[in-house]
């Protein structure tokens, strides 16, 4: 796994996400990370004993960090691999050795990679990161295949004996949870907080800056009980209520593997297609044809937003074209995976085309911003949309402008303050059951932006790009918050309660996984080679096997 992060500007002490409540230690900060808007989706079919996929891919509030894992486990039916030594359908370069990758039909294997390593790499990163600003939530997506037969590893396989299969104690579950289960937020615990939504201490409790917009799911009060059957807890609750960070969840799992004990992983992985969507997306030549959620005159939560929404930038796609193509799939409400290299090289190579590809899937600071506000002078603190880039700039709060306001408390509805002011005075500003409020993600963003390039149409032309939003580091220079009168929350206070809530990245992390895919086997140990040196079950049952691909 390789990192890169771009340099800051300014620093204020604080702590941070785990570190917060473990005690290991203050830390320094130079920008804000997400801490409010609620996890995504809304799914009322949460189920800890079947994997049945969700009854609807509408979405809760934020979109999470855009970086995810795929693991595949393959299993066959006679319980030979595939990745244990080069053959007939599998070549290697001259002199390769088991660092080196194979090439075994249409992947890529080696024999010295497996998911316990890619658990412990995972876990290590969550444990490096957790008090500095990488410390945002992860999630894993765990694919499950049947192998087929290693002289034919593109053909198709039979269903896996029972026999072959792991058994309780050897699951995905156990071998995830035994290196990540301080980090794992599980099903058992959603289904626990759906249940008591206004518990004293919950993500939902009026005392906590960490409440979630209920517009993105339905509530249910009976005796004065608040229940909710498809809601998720801000990702501010998770990461600094919480201390945790990672979600793991299937994808796609194949028909032979149905005699798998999905009821043994049931507490700790979502059920297939909970944390993904995958929409059907068409673009051409860098713009997205089909399958945008940003719908002009539309804005039902239920008719346009999934903000679990991934599709997938690969090879096919043309390089001059990813980078628009991820602006445009980011306004969209649509989270782009890069599965592919980027000019010919990897990150540990050069980095930055995938620093460009990640600043391209921030939207909302305009590149350079925010500018430091402490070394110019003066009250660059407030934040403005700018309506020719679309973007957000650090923005003198003397200066006169119209400000953003919310429609009630629907997110994709946006209004015009009915005058220009400076941004102390715009809370007066806003029309009738409206707020002045800031975006949350990037298709509240999409919207917001629309309605103000149309009211400038409309008002003759209206020459002043900037539109105030609610947002800024006036309480502590580079620790950007909602509210007028907000306050940082990674210093430390007297109280939980106080402060606001930081909303978005000032910039992008640069986050590159070299392990971006995983394909992982389940052989037979009967057929494994004896002299592998890294740990293997002994009796004549299964192991798992990685490959990168």
């Amino acid at each position: 796994m390789t990192s890169a992060e771009p340099s800051s500007k300014s620093t204020s002490s604080a702590m941070l996400a785990s570190g917060q409540l473990t005690n290991r230690g203050a830390f320094e900060v130079a920008r804000a990370i997400p801490a409010s808007g609620a996890l995504r989706r809304q799914d009322s079919s949460l189920s800890l004993t079947i994997p049945t996929a969700p009854a609807d891919s509408t979405a809760a509030s934020s979109v999470l960090p855009s970086i995810s894992s795929t693991a595949t486990l393959t299993v066959g039916a006679s319980g030979t691999s595939v990745v244990a030594t080069s053959s007939a359908s599998g070549t290697s370069p001259p002199g390769s050795s088991q660092n080196l990758l194979i090439e075994v039909g249409p992947y890529s294997c080696t024999p010295s990679t497996d998911f316990k390593l890619l658990t412990t790499v995972l876990s290590c990163y969550l444990e490096d990161t957790e008090t500095d600003l990488n410390a945002t939530t992860r999630y894993l997506i765990l694919n499950l295949h049947a192998a087929a037969s290693a002289s034919d590893p593109s053909g198709s396989p039979q269903k896996p004996a029972t026999s072959a299969l792991p058994q309780q104690g050897d699951l995905i579950s156990s071998i995830i949870s035994a290196n990540n289960s301080i980090y794992l937020y599980t099903p058992t615990e959603l289904l626990a907080e759906r249940a008591q939504f206004n518990s004293t201490g919950d993500s939902s409790s009026s005392s906590s800056y960490y409440q979630q917009d209920t517009a993105y799911f339905t509530v249910t009060v009976v005796n004065d009980q608040k229940t909710t059957s498809d809601g998720w807890p801000s990702e501010g609750y998770i990461e600094l209520g919480k201390a945790k960070r990672l979600l793991a969840g299937y994808g796609t799992v194949d028909p032979q593997m149905t005699g798998y004990n999905f009821s043994g992983d049931a507490a700790y992985i979502f059920p297939p297609g909970y944390l993904q969507a995958t929409p059907q997306v068409t673009t051409k030549a860098g713009t997205v044809t089909g399958g945008c959620f940003f719908q002009p005159g539309v804005d039902h939560i239920r008719a346009i937003n999934s903000s679990w929404s991934t599709t997938t930038i690969d090879a096919t796609t043309q390089q001059s074209d990813i980078l628009p193509l991820v602006v445009n799939l980011t306004s969209c409400g649509i989270s782009a995976l890069l599965n592919t290299t980027l000019n010919n090289t990897d990150a540990a190579a050069d980095y930055t085309p995938y620093q460009a590809y990640a600043y391209a899937a921030n939207w909302a600071w305009s590149d350079g911003e925010p500018r430091n506000t402490s070394a110019s002078g003066s009250m660059v603190s407030c934040a403005a949309l700018n309506a020719t880039s679309g973007r957000w700039q650090a923005t003198d709060c003397a200066q006169t402008h119209y400000g953003a306001c919310r429609v009630g408390h629907t997110p994709y509805k946006w209004q015009i303050s009915s005058q220009q002011g400076h941004y102390t005075n715009l809370d007066d500003g806003c029309p009738y059951n409206t707020t002045f409020a800031v975006p949350r993600t990037a298709l509240e963003n999409s919207y917001l932006l629309a309605t103000w390039r149309d009211y400038r149409k409309i008002t003759y032309g209206e020459s002043d790009p900037m539109l105030w939003l609610n947002f800024n580091d006036l309480s502590t220079d580079a620790c950007w918050v909602r509210g007028q009168n907000g306050s940082c929350p990674y210093l430390p206070t007297k109280s939980d309660a106080q402060g606001g809530q930081i909303l978005v990245p000032t910039v992008a992390a640069i986050i590159v996984f070299v392990l971006a895919a995983l394909t992982i086997f389940v052989k037979c140990a009967a057929n494994r080679q004896s002299s592998r040196s890294k740990r293997r079950r002994v009796d004549d049952r299964w192991d798992y096997e990685g490959v990168p691909s």
